[in-house]
């Protein structure tokens, strides 16, 4: 009989003890693995959610629920800026893009984001092609027209042609403020883009100021907002609101890209020290983000190292109990004609072979679980967490072999130094 299969049969001989000494290696390990795929994730699925947004400008207030309810469509929304100001961005020559939003309504918890057809067009980078693409339909060009993400028309079943009344307020509830008088109809399907965007419902500014009887006569017959765009071929800032639209319209905020980078900063520190309006970076708030993160993820990655600490102690107590047990067994052995280096070879076999139990299953129980809690983000916030593999998970899970191996050297030392006589003479 091979060393390895006398290793595997002694593990077998006392299955509850091995079993739960790879239970306690695959806890620790899926914890630890887990926090690592899921923060790699997380950043990587929050930086392309918020890839074509640039500077945004919104009312005085906290600048993360500013970036939160505008690109994650998250919190409630800030109070509003005056149409003019937006207006005044548009018209100014340094700026090259400027998209207002008008953020309050929804429709069975999905925002309701109220904008322009230049949203559609935003990128990354101005030689970048559009972020969002259409699946189905067309974008909206009337009043209560309206395309919806993809895990909208996934989720609550609108199709091109459908109807449904939007909500005021940011949250579902039980006896809704409905906007009954002006029902929206779908006329385009964006594709998923596993980002927030694919939870939003976009309309027309005019759709989103008629439904809250500001200016509805003014606004019907005014026609579309305007985005002004100074890009490569594109149009020039013009203005075509009435005074009565400029006093009765108001926008939640406005993403904004100015020419240059000098113009950036310049608009950022000018709008920062007014008293009308705050300018905020999302790269800023999300490097924030990402250092609160951190934290969480030491703290949890220093529990995942607690518990792989646990479970090399647990291997090494189960062995060295198991060596105590099996004395007379091993002094048999010796007896028989085994080595000592054979009987501990015996225990070390034993030892990897518990360890790399519960390593494979903490390498598959990690990914899974990963995998689970990614798939909760995607559904609740429209958050993608790529999963991809990971080298370091599979270096991780060496050294945590290694070490169980280590931790069987105490327990193989104590075979290795049986006596025969004194364990095989009779009690």
């Amino acid at each position: 009989m091979s060393l390895f299969s006398m290793a595997w049969r002694g593990l077998m001989a006392r299955r509850a003890q091995t079993l739960i000494t790879a239970a306690v290696v695959m806890i620790g390990l899926s914890v630890t693995l887990a926090v690592l795929l899921l923060s790699s994730g997380a950043r990587q699925g929050i930086e392309r959610a918020s890839e074509p947004f640039g500077l945004l400008i919104g009312s005085k207030g906290s600048a993360n629920q500013l970036v939160f309810n505008t690109i994650f469509l998250m919190d409630k929304p800030l109070a509003n800026l005056s149409y003019a100001y937006y207006e005044r961005l548009a018209a100014d020559p340094e700026i090259r893009t400027a998209v207002p939003f008008a953020l309050g309504d929804q429709y069975r918890g999905r925002r309701l984001v109220g904008t322009t057809p230049a949203f559609f067009g935003l990128s990354a980078r101005p030689a970048d092609p559009p972020y969002f693409k259409l699946r189905e339909g067309r974008l909206f060009d009337q009043p209560f027209e309206a395309v919806v993400g993809a895990e909208v028309a996934a989720r609550d079943g609108l199709r091109i042609g459908d109807t449904f009344v939007s909500e005021h307020g940011v949250a579902a509830s039980a006896e809704p403020d409905e906007h009954g008088e002006h029902p929206y109809t779908v006329v385009g399907i964006l594709e998923r883009l596993h980002a927030p965007s694919d939870q939003g419902i976009y309309v027309s500014m005019e759709s989103y100021w008629q439904s809250h009887d500001h200016g509805a006569d003014e606004a019907a017959a005014g026609g579309e907002a305007h985005v002004v765009e100074n890009a490569v071929g594109g149009g020039e800032a013009h203005a075509d609101e009435s005074p009565e639209d400029e006093a009765a319209h108001g926008v939640t905020a406005i993403l904004v890209k100015p020419n240059s980078y000098i113009g950036l900063m310049k608009l950022y520190q000018q709008t920062n020290a007014g008293e009308e309006a705050q300018a905020v970076l999302p790269g800023q708030t999300l490097a924030m983000l990402f250092d609160m993160m951190g934290s969480g993820e030491q703290a949890l990655r220093g529990i995942g190292w607690v518990l792989l600490g646990m479970a090399g102690l647990t291997v090494c107590l189960s062995l060295y109990s198991s060596a105590v047990e099996r004395r007379r067994s091993v002094a048999i052995l010796r007896s028989l004609g085994a080595g000592r280096r054979q009987v501990m070879a015996i225990v070390l076999l034993e030892s990897a072979l518990m360890t790399g139990l519960g390593c494979a299953l903490g390498v598959l129980g990690a990914y899974g679980l990963a995998a689970a809690l990614a798939g909760y983000a995607r559904s609740h916030v429209s958050i993608a967490l790529p999963l991809g593999f990971d080298w370091s998970s599979i270096g991780l899970a060496a050294l945590v072999l290694a070490a169980g191996i280590v931790s069987g050297l105490a327990p193989a030392i104590g075979a290795y130094r049986t006596e025969t006589a004194r364990h095989l003479s009779p009690s």
